[in-house]
């Protein structure tokens, strides 16, 4: 996986004390972005000598603020590389995806482990003061499971599946989850936990998650589509997770397809969500409510064969390929990944996908755009949530500071 680049920790005039202080960070910085790093590749990541590098490492390894393990990279001839993390001492964060029909937890630390993971189901309209109820009690377990404490916490990240208005971590369209809309999520959060919370879009975690955490992981350049009972898009843009001016990136599933067609729950006409997401396949089938459990049904269905109901679902990729050839043609990704509940239909989306693209796309005609299911599966979000907390100190604080500072 590539590694994030960091600058050398030095400047004219500093103090040694000064200096080393700010190598240290530096070496700490690459291990917070990157998970995990070898000594060669602190050494390229910081700028700083191999001397330097090994004389910090002991030095904050004999604090408990890094662990050394054995690389699963083997060397011809030789032993494996050891590998360099953070230890869970420096923190730990918290992940929290609030889905139409469910809800989960995962606790992890900043090598990027993940301790503890929960997820229930919900009906399709739960609410925000029962499931806030649900969530903080779920934490607890979660956090026993893991047998950390609260003192440990550096952050939490919610994964909503809604457009969030970046400025106040608003839903922006009530809509999409009424029974959360007006609910100050964040503020319950950090009231209850004490800690920092944030509040994102689920399709752009996922798209965090896949770039950390997946088969794609270090990607520079991914559109992660969830494909569900609606339709989005999160996008890994120059190694960043693209948002938009207002945080409203990404709303794949509005882009019109047809102007005359039937009305949208937004409001316009012809969206591509009423044509390609879960909702559309199953209004075009009998005898399968998405209110109870239809979407589940309906995929079991289609993987077990029903003839039926696999054509509806081929019918739908065909109108998401040509939504994502759109999208293809304006941002050329390098990845295209299908996560979401119908990722389990892979099989049957893929390739209608991939004759949508290669008649409609240009750029992917090329042969630079790769088209896969999800590695994560129904994780991508959840874990692209905790990705949020464990690879940005400047938004979350951690516990790394009072060790590395503690070291003279």
């Amino acid at each position: 996986m590539p590694l994030a680049s960091q600058h050398p920790g030095r400047a004219n005039g500093r103090t040694s004390s000064a200096i080393r202080s700010a190598n240290r960070a530096a070496i700490v910085d690459v291990l917070r972005r990157n998970g995990r790093a070898t000594r060669a590749e602190l050494c390229t990541l910081t700028g700083l000598s191999r001397s330097t590098v090994s004389a910090l490492v002991g030095e904050l390894a004999a604090r408990g603020l890094l662990v050394e393990r054995p690389s699963a990279l083997a060397r011809s001839g030789g032993r494996p590389p050891t590998v360099l993390t953070l230890d869970r001492s420096g923190g730990l964060g918290i992940g929290i995806d609030i889905g139409v029909r469910h809800l989960a937890v995962a606790v992890g630390d900043l090598s990027r482990t993940v301790h503890a993971e929960r997820w229930w189901s919900e009906p399709a309209g739960h609410s925000a003061p029962e499931g806030i109820a649900t969530v903080l009690t779920s934490v607890a377990t979660a956090l026993r499971e893991a047998n950390a404490e609260r003192e440990r916490l550096i952050g939490a990240a919610v994964s909503i599946a809604a457009p969030i208005y970046a400025a106040d971590q608003t839903i922006a369209e009530p809509a999409v989850l009424p029974g959360w809309t007006g609910a100050q999520l964040a503020e319950a959060l950090a009231a209850e936990l004490a800690i920092p919370v944030a509040i994102d879009n689920d399709a752009a975690l996922g798209a965090l998650g896949e770039t950390i955490w997946g088969a794609h992981a270090g990607a520079r350049s991914l559109a992660y589509i969830k494909l569900a009972s609606r339709v989005g898009v999160g996008l890994v843009l120059d190694g960043a997770v693209y948002r938009g001016h207002a945080g409203l990136a990404g709303e794949l599933g509005h882009l019109t397809v047809d102007p005359d067609g039937p009305v949208c729950w937004c409001g316009s006409r012809g969206c591509l969500e009423l044509y390609a997401g879960g909702g559309a396949i199953l209004r075009g089938l009998s005898g399968y409510d998405d209110d109870r459990g239809g979407l589940e049904a309906m995929i079991d269905a289609a993987l077990g064969g029903d003839a039926e109901v696999i054509a509806a679902v081929r019918a739908a990729a065909r109108h998401l390929g040509r939504g994502v050839a759109a999208l293809v043609n304006l941002v050329d990704p390098q990845h295209v990944v299908v996560g979401g509940e119908l990722s389990r239909l892979a099989p049957l989306l893929l390739d209608p996908m991939r004759d949508e693209l290669a008649r409609y796309s240009f750029v992917a005609r090329s042969g630079e755009v790769a088209v896969s299911s999800s590695s994560l599966g129904r994780r991508a979000s959840l874990l692209g949530a905790l990705a949020l907390v464990l690879t940005q100190p400047s938004r979350f604080g951690d516990g790394t500071a009072f060790h590395a500072e503690g070291v003279r």
